[in-house]
C-alpha cells in the first residue's frame, strides 16, 4: 500500500504528530475545504501534498472525503496515503502533483489552454470519470481547480470533499452541491441526478480552459442558479465558436446537452474524434515549465496572488452580496480573444430574482436537503401552500436567504417583496460601482503624479 511505502501510520486520522513524518515545504493553495501544502516524507524523501482542514468544519464530511479517496484506485485519480488529527486540524496526505491545478497554471501564466492541450487534459479526465462512474461514484465538483497536473503533463482528478456515491437503492442524488457556474441544470432543479451531472460540469470546464472563465462569469452566482435550468435558454458554448474546430464544438455540445438522458457517458465521449485525436502529455510541458519559471522568480504564493488576497481580506469590513471571498480564479486573457460581453447578453434574461454584479471568483456551494440519505441537511425544502397563483421557480436551498438572523441587519428587509428586494439590490450595486469609480479616479490621479515625479528623478540620475 502507498502508506507503507511512505513509512507512515496506516490508521485513518492517526493521533501521532504528522510533523514527525513530514517536513512542510510551502503552501500550494487554498480551497473551500482548507489549505494545501507541499511536504517531504522524512524517511523516504518522497514529496506529498497535505490538505489541512480545521476541525470546526464538519468532521463527518472529512471522513467521507477520506473514505472516498481510500476506495479510489486509478491512475487518473489522486492517490490517498494517510491522515492525521493534529490539534484543531485534520491532515490528509495525498499524492503530490508538482504542476498544481490547471486553474493555477492558467492564473500564474495568464494563459489559457490551446485546443490540443484541452484534448490531452480531457482524455485523462474522462478516463478518471469513467472509473468513478463505473464504481458508482459521482465527483460533483468538476472544474479546472480540481484537475491537477504532474510534471509530465498528466492530469488527475482531485478534491473529493463534495463527492457522492450512488447506491443500488438510490440511483439519483438529491443534494444540491458543487460550484454554481459549473452546475448541471438537473442538479439545480433538485429533480435528482446521476453521473451525467459530471459530464455537464466538465463541458463547462472545457470552456473555462479555453477562455479562462466559465460561461455567465460576470453574473452574480445566485442569479446564475436561476438561469442555468431555464429551458428556453440555449446551452452554453464558446464565445467565438468559429475560432475552434468542429470536433471541439461538437464535443462541447454533447457534454452540454440539457437532458441528462441524452447526454453521453464518459466512456462514450472517449470515443469522440476530439478525444481520439488527442496527442501526448508533452503538450502540457511548456505551460508547466513557464509556470515553474514564474514561481521561481516570484514564489508560489505571490504568483498565485495569495499574499494580496490575505491583505485584501484583512482590510475588508463588509461582505458583498456574494458573501465575501468566493475562490481563487481570476479572469484571464484567453487565446481565443473571447469577448467580455456577457453583461449585455444577460440583461436580456429577466429571472426576476437576482441582479448582475462583477464576479471574478468562485467557490463550491454545498447545500444538502433532508432527502439525501446519509448527509446532514442544512436547508429545508420550501413549504408548498395551497395557493392557486403561479409562483416563479425557487430552489429549496434559497431558503437560506430568508432565515432570520437577529445579529445582522437582514431583518429590516424582511417586509420587502421579491421585486422590491431585486430593486434594492440594483440600487446598492449602482452605489458600489459609483464608489469604485471614485476610488479608481483618485488612484489614477495619484499614480500619474507619482509616476511623473519618478520619471523626473530617474532623468536627473
Amino acid at each position: 500500500m502507498a502508506s507503507k511505502k511512505l513509512n507512515v501510520p496506516d490508521e485513518t486520522m492517526s493521533r501521532k504528530d504528522p510533523e514527525k513524518f513530514f517536513q512542510i515545504v510551502e503552501k500550494l493553495g487554498e480551497g473551500s475545504y482548507g489549505s494545501v501544502w507541499k511536504a517531504i516524507n522524512k524517511a523516504t524523501g518522497i514529496p506529498v501534498a497535505i490538505k489541512r482542514i480545521a476541525v470546526d468544519n464538519d468532521l463527518e464530511d472529512m471522513e467521507k472525503e477520506i473514505n472516498f479517496m481510500k476506495q479510489c484506485k486509478s491512475n487518473y485519480i489522486i492517490t490517498y496515503h494517510c491522515s492525521f488529527r493534529k490539534d484543531n486540524e485534520i491532515w490528509i496526505v495525498m499524492e503530490y502533483c508538482g504542476a498544481g491545478s490547471v486553474c493555477d497554471a492558467m492564473k500564474i501564466t495568464t494563459k489559457t489552454l490551446s485546443e490540443e492541450q484541452i484534448a490531452v487534459v480531457s482524455k485523462d479526465v474522462l478516463q478518471g470519470l469513467a472509473y468513478l462512474h463505473s464504481v458508482r461514484k459521482i465527483h460533483r465538483d468538476i472544474k479546472a481547480g480540481n484537475i491537477l497536473l504532474n510534471n509530465m503533463g498528466e492530469s488527475k482528478l482531485a478534491d473529493f470533499g463534495v463527492s457522492g456515491q450512488l447506491s443500488d437503492t438510490m440511483a439519483k442524488r438529491q443534494t444540491v452541491i458543487g460550484t454554481p457556474f459549473w452546475m448541471a441544470p438537473e442538479v439545480i432543479q433538485e429533480v435528482g441526478y446521476d453521473y451525467k451531472a459530471d459530464i455537464w460540469s466538465y463541458g463547462i470546464t472545457c470552456i473555462e480552459m479555453a477562455e479562462g472563465k466559465p460561461p455567465l462569469f460576470n453574473v452574480h452566482p445566485m442569479r446564475v442558479i436561476f438561469m442555468i435550468p431555464n429551458p428556453t435558454r440555449p446551452p452554453p458554448k464558446l464565445s467565438e465558436p468559429e475560432r475552434w474546430s468542429n470536433e471541439f464544438n461538437d464535443f462541447l455540445a454533447k457534454c452540454l446537452t440539457r437532458k441528462p438522458e441524452q447526454r453521453p457517458s464518459a466512456d462514450e465521449l472517449l470515443k469522440h474524434p476530439f478525444i481520439t485525436r488527442a496527442r501526448g502529455h508533452n503538450l502540457l510541458v511548456p505551460l508547466i515549465d513557464e509556470q515553474d519559471i514564474i514561481i521561481g522568480e516570484k514564489g508560489r504564493e505571490a504568483a498565485l496572488g495569495l499574499e494580496s488576497r490575505e491583505e485584501e481580506s484583512d482590510s475588508e469590513t463588509d461582505s458583498d452580496a456574494s458573501g465575501g471571498d468566493m475562490g481563487t480564479v481570476r479572469p484571464l486573457k484567453p487565446r481565443s480573444m473571447a469577448r467580455d460581453d456577457e453583461d449585455d447578453e444577460e440583461e436580456e434574461y429577466d429571472s426576476g430574482t437576482m441582479v448582475i454584479t462583477d464576479n471574478n471568483q468562485y467557490d463550491t456551494m454545498v447545500v444538502n436537503n433532508n432527502n439525501d440519505d446519509g448527509d446532514t441537511g442544512t436547508m429545508r425544502p420550501t413549504n408548498n401552500n395551497n395557493n392557486n397563483h403561479k409562483k416563479p421557480f425557487v430552489p429549496a436551498y434559497m431558503d437560506q436567504f430568508q432565515k432570520k438572523d437577529n445579529t445582522s441587519n437582514n431583518n429590516k428587509f424582511e417586509h420587502l417583496t421579491l421585486d422590491e428586494l431585486v430593486k434594492k439590490l440594483d440600487e446598492i450595486e449602482k452605489e458600489k460601482d459609483q464608489q469604485i469609480a471614485t476610488i479608481m479616479e483618485k488612484y489614477n490621479i495619484t499614480k500619474q503624479s507619482l509616476s511623473s515625479v519618478l520619471e523626473e528623478k530617474k532623468a536627473v540620475r
